[in-house]
């Protein structure tokens, strides 16, 4: 099965572009298990744009669901990665900005994502509320 993507080996892991238009996107967990269950037109469009990265916890996350097809590993692994937050890295993040994260929805693993976008200067793409919520509350933007 596609999942709407054929990346090049040059596609690039960092953005400072301050209006987005060529901003790499680090698309969530949440986003990619709602394309496998019905495809996303839009993240299709930025995959064929080869501007979608991942990073370890988001492919983590979704080695461990389930009912995601087994190809969806491989044709993942295609796809460029960002650096990951260490847990001491991703604490002092939250703690920085605790009244954001705090009783925001967002758990641990969405943090870890959220530091490594923010830590990256991408831009986020999520299909869950709190994580879109908090990324914006924290000035960042999304595609």
């Amino acid at each position: 099965m596609s999942y709407g993507f054929s990346f090049h080996a040059h596609a690039h892991a960092h953005a400072h572009e301050t209006d987005g238009s060529s901003a790499v996107i680090l698309v969530d967990t949440n986003a990619w298990v709602s394309h496998v269950r019905s495809t996303d037109q839009r993240l299709v469009g930025m995959l064929n744009q080869n501007r979608v990265v991942t990073c370890d916890v988001v492919i983590g996350e979704l080695l461990l669901g389930a009912g995601l097809p087994r190809g969806l590993t491989a044709a993942l692994a295609l796809i460029p990665r960002l650096g990951s937050p260490t847990a001491a890295e991703t604490l002092a993040f939250v703690q920085r900005h605790i009244g954001l994260f705090r009783s925001s929805g967002v758990g641990w693993a969405d943090a870890q994502i959220i530091a490594a976008g923010a830590h990256a200067g991408a831009l986020l793409y999520s299909s869950d509320t709190a994580v879109r919520k908090t990324w914006r509350r924290l000035g960042y933007r999304m595609p």
